[in-house]
């Protein structure tokens, strides 16, 4: 008789609890947060208090796995496959019933507490073990969990103010200490705390009505993986990086699995659950700068096509252990993309610290491929160090030029960090030049000029609308001074504490005060709170439009935000005291509108022409490396194929002759051209007689007139209008 593949079960919370169950190191950390416990409670609370409560409440399937041991040799321990924030969750509500109990006097010997205690730990030689938990954790928040646990062990009724003076590591953390007092808080409200048997009521609901659908799978662990990815694929909504492990994982061999499993857990541990975002920026750094987001389709896709080859092995699973370690091996560097004092550890210099924070800060993702290599590469000594500096001083320059004060679209910026990071893939090399000439062709390209960058900053609302990019360039501008000589010194390292000091030392004051008294005789303005209109006094100098009567608001936004108006200053006294060797100016005397536009200018300036200066570059260099770049940049023949743009067994031809040029493609290298076989670009020279050729500019499907290349561009407006 076949072995069942899948044994289902009916079992309650007192059922599912007998057993013991791990959640493997390869799953995702706990992520319910109070809204999902909320509206699971909230329905839990429904079902106990309606008249049918004897009919259950039916949470749904649970997807478990035998380890194939047993605890004292009789309960079943299980990893678990699919349902962990749901087990991990009524684990939560279990010690929150057993806890606020007992410190409402229930006795410990109580029935219906021994039944909630034997479902939280497990018995031997009958008596109850702490270390027996029914749960254990195995990611970011498994000591807070752990503590937590045993806190309720060993000491239930002081379990508020455990929770209350517990210090949490991450937010993980945070997570599950606030979602146990939440849930302790919402039972002892909504259940009458006073009432010894409405709790214990309670908690024999929880325990025999509440109802799972557990699915026990009895086979080997790819196949579970296997079976993970197709009921998901039909049901629900899965994260990306969820069906990507999965595909991973089915295709390694099982002898492979506890070492790469493992792994995988260590990479979720180490980057604070943010493993897609690494992978994403691992290929983009490495592979190929994909514009979309790599689903689990696109990433079989790079498993199978590019993985072998890219990392010299001969077969899939083989690239996919390879791509694990490397992963394993550079996440530090991954790390450092979020934290400037830890790049700042790597790369010891107060220019490149600032500019890296203004990069955590504004959180500008498109140059995080690039950074992750760029750091990469330092490490390995492949780059020297003054390199490294200009490479991020001037990329982050550029992304505060064109997206902040600009104000233009991320999308706009995407093909040029595509071109980059093509070039890279073909010379294996980082090139600040490389990139200096794309970063200046760029500009050039998007018609952003010094004037027009001051014309921006004069016009912005630095305040409400651009808090962030203010502060980073009030921060420069506060840190810079003249030499004997006349010339401009910056203090990178001043400008980095400001920076980085913003919010708990320093804040961003306004100069003309937001809100004057109206019996301030040297502000000419104030604020009739009544109707929130604006009341100008005799004697005032803002400029033709600014009339009494106006929104206050926006009044605030046209003068009183602007740039010229703001600076940052100490946040409280001791702030001061603590920053003494910080010298901020004072303003004594600044009450009028000319002197906003007086400050104004003279901060617009130093940050744009002394600070933030354009490259002074070659313009037909510019040119030559721009298309170059871009040409690099977009999908190649393999990936025209892939997106059905094009299939194997098309008839092509070359526009200038298309009649006697029409071949068939063989596949992304060779095509077929009366009975010869040549490579895309020895056909199209073949035809026209020239000695090279930009075939993609020169070829088209026959029966049609677009271009291979206008075919990449439409691919590619496409994806920018559908994924930014």
């Amino acid at each position: 008789m076949a072995v069942k593949t899948f044994d289902p079960y009916l079992w309650n919370v007192e059922d599912l609890f007998k057993c013991v169950y791990d959640v493997p190191v390869y799953q995702r950390p706990y992520s319910w947060d109070q809204e999902q416990i909320n509206v699971l409670l909230d329905d839990i609370f429904e079902a106990f208090k309606s008249e049918s409560k004897d009919e259950g409440y039916y949470i749904g399937n649970i997807i478990v796995y035998d380890k194939s041991t047993k605890i004292n040799g009789l309960i079943t321990k299980y990893d678990i496959i699919d349902g962990q924030q749901r087990i991990t969750s009524f684990s939560l509500i279990l010690l929150a019933l057993y806890t606020l109990s007992l410190s409402i006097g229930v006795s410990e010997t109580d029935r219906t507490i021994l039944k909630v205690k034997s479902a939280l730990w497990k018995e031997e030689n009958r008596e109850f073990k702490k270390d027996f938990k029914s749960v254990t954790l195995n990611s970011i928040e498994n000591k807070c969990f752990y503590d937590l646990y045993d806190y309720c062990f060993t000491e239930p009724t002081n379990i508020i103010k455990f929770c209350s003076n517990y210090y949490c590591n991450s937010s993980f953390e945070e997570r599950v200490i606030s979602n146990f007092q939440m849930i302790y808080e919402r039972i002892r409200n909504d259940i009458s705390a006073n009432d010894q048997n409405e709790i214990l009521d309670f908690a024999d609901y929880i325990l025999q009505y509440v109802q799972f659908i557990v699915i026990e799978a009895n086979c080997s662990r790819s196949k579970v993986f296997s079976m993970f990815e197709s009921i998901n694929s039909k049901g629900k909504k899965l994260e990306d990086i969820d069906l990507i492990k999965t595909y991973i994982f089915s295709k390694l061999d099982e002898d492979s699995y506890d070492t790469y499993l493992s792994k995988w857990g260590e990479l979720i541990i180490r980057t604070e659950d943010n493993l897609y975002d690494y992978l994403l920026n691992y290929v983009k750094a490495y592979i190929s700068f994909y514009r979309q987001n790599i689903n689990a389709d696109i990433f079989k896709s790079i498993s199978q096509r590019r993985l072998p080859l890219f990392f010299g092995k001969s077969s899939e699973k083989e690239a996919l252990k390879k791509l694990l370690d490397d992963m394993c091996e550079k996440v530090e560097y991954y790390n450092m993309l979020s934290s400037a004092e830890k790049a700042y550890e790597l790369v010891k210099n107060n220019k490149f610290r600032y500019y890296f924070k203004i990069f955590t800060e504004i959180s500008y993702k498109h140059p995080k491929a690039l950074f992750l290599r760029t750091l990469i590469e330092y490490k390995s000594n492949n780059i020297s160090r003054d390199d490294v500096i200009e490479i991020f001083s001037e990329t982050i320059s550029f992304m505060m030029k064109t997206l902040s004060i600009s104000n233009r679209d991320s999308k706009d910026v995407i093909t040029m960090f595509s071109g980059i990071m093509s070039e890279i893939y073909k010379t294996n090399k980082v090139s600040k030049e490389s990139i200096a000439n794309a970063v200046a062709s760029e500009l050039v390209n998007q018609n952003i000029t010094s004037d027009k960058l001051k014309d921006s900053l004069r016009s912005m609302d630095a305040y409400e609308k651009n808090k962030k990019i203010t502060v980073a360039l009030l921060a420069l501008h506060a840190s810079t001074s003249k030499d004997a000589d006349g010339k401009f010194r910056i203090s990178y390292d001043q400008a980095y504490t400001l920076l980085n000091s913003f919010g708990s030392a320093f804040s961003l004051d306004h100069l003309l005060v937001q809100t004057p008294r109206m019996d301030c005789d040297e502000l000419k303005y104030y604020k009739d709170g009544a109707s929130n209109i604006l009341v100008l006094k005799e004697g005032h100098d803002f400029p033709f439009g600014i009339k009494s009567g106006m929104d206050y608001d926006v009044f605030t936004g046209e003068i009183l935000n602007k740039i010229g108006n703001l600076r940052i200053y100490y946040k409280d006294k001791n702030s001061r005291r603590q920053n003494s060797s910080i010298e901020l100016p004072e303003y004594a005397g600044f009450n009028s509108f000319a002197d906003i536009e007086k400050r104004s200018d003279d901060i617009i300036d130093t940050v744009v022409d002394e600070c933030l200066p354009m490259q002074k570059i070659d313009i037909s260099q510019m040119s030559t490396n721009k298309r170059r770049m871009i040409d690099s940049g977009l999908p190649k023949m393999d990936k025209l194929i892939e997106l059905g743009l094009i299939n194997k067994g098309d008839q092509i031809y070359i526009i200038q002759k298309p009649k006697e040029s029409v071949a068939t493609l063989i596949d992304e290298i060779y095509v077929d051209y009366n009975g010869e076989k040549l490579t895309l670009n020895e056909w199209g020279c073949k035809i026209t007689g020239w000695k090279s050729i930009r075939i993609y500019a020169y070829s088209a499907i026959v029966g049609e007139t677009e271009t291979l290349h206008e075919k990449r561009l439409r691919f590619l407006k496409f994806i920018e209008e559908n994924n930014d």
